[in-house]
C-alpha cells in the first residue's frame, strides 16, 4: 500500500484537484441558476400548454409565425451513417415525421458552415477556427445557423415523436425556445428553436467570442472548456445577461415581460433524447 500512494500520489493529488474544480464550478452554477429559477418555472408554465393532448397542441393554428419550417442538423459530411456505430442518426425520422407538413429538414456540412461564416459572420471567424475542439465548432455553428436562418436545431440523436407538439410550440408567439437542463438550472443546446436573427442568439454568440479569450486556460477539464466556452453553461451565462439587461427594463416600461417569453422548455415533452 504503502508503495501505490508513493507511485500514485501525484495523480491522487490531481484527481483531487480535479473534483474540487467539478465541486465549485457545480456549486456556482446552481447557486447563479436560484438568481433566475422564477423565471424559467414561469417559463415551463407556458411550455407545457403543449404536452400532449392539450387543447393548445390540438388546435393550434396553422397560419404563419415567427419560427420557421426549418430543421436544421449539423454532420461533418453529407454521409450521417458515419455519425455512429451504435445509434442510427435521427434525419430520416425528422424528414418522415415532418414531411407533410411542408418543413424542410437541413444537414449542414462542416465546410456549409464556415462558408456561411465567411459570408455572414466574418467577426466570428477567427473564434471558430481557433476552438480547439471541434464539438466547440459545432456548437458554434448551430447557434449561427439558427439565427442566419431561423427554424428549429436538432442533434443528431433528438428523436421526434410527432409533429404536433413541436408546431405548437412554434405557434406560441415567442422568439425562441430550448431544452432546459437537468434540474432546469440551465438551458441546452442539443434542440431549440428561434427566429431569424433572434437578439437572444446574437447576445449568445457575443458571449461565444468573448469566452474565448485568454481567460478559457483558467477551466483545466477539457469538457468543462467546452461546456464553459460555448455549451450549455455559456448558452445559460448569455440567458441571464440578457434577462438582466432587457426583461426588468421592458417591464418597468410596459413595453412587454419577457418572463413569459421562456429561452427553455422541459427537453421530455415533444422529442426523445437519446444518450
Amino acid at each position: 500500500m504503502v508503495f501505490f500512494l508513493r507511485n500514485r500520489s501525484g495523480k491522487l493529488v490531481v484527481l483531487a484537484l480535479s473534483l474540487l474544480v467539478v465541486l465549485v464550478i457545480h456549486q456556482f452554477n446552481a447557486a447563479q441558476g436560484l438568481i433566475f429559477s422564477g423565471q424559467l418555472s414561469e417559463s415551463l408554465e407556458i411550455i407545457n400548454r403543449c404536452t400532449p393532448n392539450s387543447p393548445e397542441t390540438l388546435n393550434h393554428s396553422d397560419g404563419d409565425t415567427g419560427l420557421p419550417n426549418i430543421i436544421h442538423q449539423i454532420w461533418r459530411t453529407k454521409d450521417v451513417r458515419t455519425y455512429s456505430t451504435t445509434l442510427e442518426a435521427s434525419q430520416d425520422l425528422w424528414k418522415t415525421t415532418f414531411s407533410h407538413n411542408n418543413y424542410t429538414v437541413k444537414l449542414w456540412t462542416d465546410d456549409d458552415v464556415l462558408q456561411l461564416i465567411k459570408a455572414k459572420y466574418t467577426w466570428l471567424l477567427s473564434t471558430y477556427k481557433g476552438y480547439r475542439y471541434n464539438i466547440q465548432r459545432a456548437d458554434l455553428a448551430r447557434l449561427v445557423i439558427v439565427h442566419a436562418e431561423g427554424g428549429i436545431y436538432a442533434d443528431l440523436d433528438v428523436y421526434p415523436r410527432d409533429a404536433t407538439q413541436i408546431q405548437c410550440l412554434q405557434h406560441l408567439g415567442l422568439e425562441a425556445i430550448f431544452a432546459s437542463t437537468g434540474g432546469n438550472f440551465g438551458l441546452s443546446n442539443h434542440f431549440f428553436m428561434a427566429e431569424r436573427e433572434s437578439s437572444f442568439l446574437q447576445s449568445a454568440l457575443c458571449e461565444a467570442k468573448r469566452r474565448a479569450g485568454k481567460e478559457t486556460l483558467r477551466v483545466l477539464l477539457p469538457y468543462l472548456q467546452v461546456f464553459w466556452t460555448t455549451g450549455p453553461m455559456m448558452v445559460t451565462a448569455a440567458f441571464r445577461e440578457y434577462a438582466w439587461l432587457y426583461f426588468y427594463d421592458l417591464s418597468s416600461s410596459g413595453r412587454g415581460d419577457l418572463a413569459t417569453e421562456p429561452y427553455e422548455k422541459d427537453a421530455s415533452t415533444d422529442f426523445r433524447y437519446t444518450l
